[in-house]
């Protein structure tokens, strides 16, 4: 495939993981709502779930909803639980290997950039941003605050022609909640850091 063809399909992406990262930004749960599960607290004793077709593994604290969306083009796979956070694994397929490291990181950085850049009129605050490893493949990780109420820890990851973006979003946490001094890091990680690509 020429290198233009790879351009326009990488851009092409680059929409599509502006669409779901901006969809994002609506999943504050309200102060009213009854309160999560006790499990949700702990990580470690979630259950693992395996789905072969995205080829990846994953803790949830419960059963995960799945659903798929389309423009014609690229489809969107997803896996959703609501608890005591929102936990999102979403994945898609591009059709262009991307075997250079360097091209790999430069993609990642063009759609986290591209994605922030989408939200910049919310009041969004990076806190954290680092390249990650997972499994052997390359990342980006971005801990972000949006207008001081909501926070959305997300990263993305390519595997050969596909695409993770992992995300978990709450609310700002208060500091006599279990887990809220620091907005939730042990459980959002949790959840993040169980990812893993099967073969």
């Amino acid at each position: 495939m020429s290198d233009r063809r790879v351009q326009v399909k990488i851009k092409f992406l680059m929409i599509m993981v502006v669409l779901f990262a901006s969809a994002h930004f609506v999943a504050v749960h309200a102060q009213d709502e009854p309160p999560p599960p006790a499990k949700d607290y702990f990580p470690k004793t979630w259950k693992e779930y395996s789905f072969p077709a995205g080829k990846f593994r994953i803790r949830f604290p419960d059963k995960p909803v799945e659903s798929q969306t389309s423009d014609g083009q690229l489809e969107v796979h997803s896996l959703e639980y609501k608890g005591l956070i929102t936990y999102r694994v979403s994945y898609v397929d591009y059709q262009v290997r991307i075997d250079d490291p360097q091209k790999v990181k430069e993609t990642l950085q063009g759609m986290k950039t591209a994605a922030l850049l989408a939200i910049r009129d919310q009041g969004v605050r990076v806190i954290t941003e680092r390249e990650i490893t997972v499994d052997g493949y390359s990342g980006i990780f971005v801990h972000i605050e949006v207008a001081g109420k909501q926070v959305i820890r997300m990263q993305w990851m390519a595997a050969g022609s596909r695409l993770y973006i992992l995300s978990a979003t709450s609310r700002k946490g208060d500091p006599v909640e279990l887990e809220g001094k620091d907005d939730f890091e042990k459980v959002a990680t949790g959840f993040i850091d169980s990812f893993h690509v099967t073969s």
